[in-house]
C-alpha cells in the first residue's frame, strides 16, 4: 500500500495563452499537472521566457488559466468569486517578489509581514 499524500496545491492540464496579435497567441504553459505536498520544498528552474512566473501567478491565484485546473488542498481555485480568491490570496497565500517590488520605507520583516499588516494583525 502506498503513502498517503497530503497534497496542498495541484495543477491540472494547465494552459495559458496570450494574445499577441490578429489570430495569433503566444502558449506559454502547455498541459501542466503539478502536485506539491505541504512542507515540500520545491524549485522551478528554466532559462528566461520559459514560463516559470506565469506558473507561479497560475499556483498563486494572481492569474487565472486560458484551460485547465488549479486546486487549493480540494477547493478549485476558478470556483471562487474575485473576493473569495482575493480574501484565499491574503489568508493563505504568501508572495515576495524580487527586490524591485520591496516598499523601501519598510523593514524586510515588515515588507514580508504586510499581508497581515494590512488585515490589521499587526507584527506578532
Amino acid at each position: 500500500m502506498g503513502v498517503k499524500k497530503n497534497v496542498l496545491v495541484r495543477s491540472e492540464e494547465l494552459w495559458k495563452e496570450y494574445p499577441t496579435g490578429k489570430q495569433v497567441t503566444l502558449q506559454v504553459l502547455r498541459g501542466i499537472n503539478v502536485e506539491i505536498e505541504a512542507g515540500e520544498i520545491v524549485v522551478i528552474i528554466g532559462p528566461s521566457g520559459s514560463g516559470k512566473s506565469t506558473l507561479l501567478h497560475l499556483l498563486g491565484a494572481l492569474d487565472q488559466p486560458t484551460q485547465g485546473k488549479v486546486y487549493y488542498e480540494t477547493q478549485d481555485l476558478s470556483t471562487m468569486s474575485e473576493r473569495a480568491i482575493t480574501s484565499f490570496r491574503n489568508k493563505t497565500m504568501g508572495f515576495i517578489f524580487q527586490f524591485h517590488h520591496l516598499l523601501p520605507e519598510f523593514s524586510a520583516l515588515e515588507n514580508v509581514a504586510m499581508p497581515a499588516l494590512i488585515r490589521g494583525d499587526g507584527l506578532k
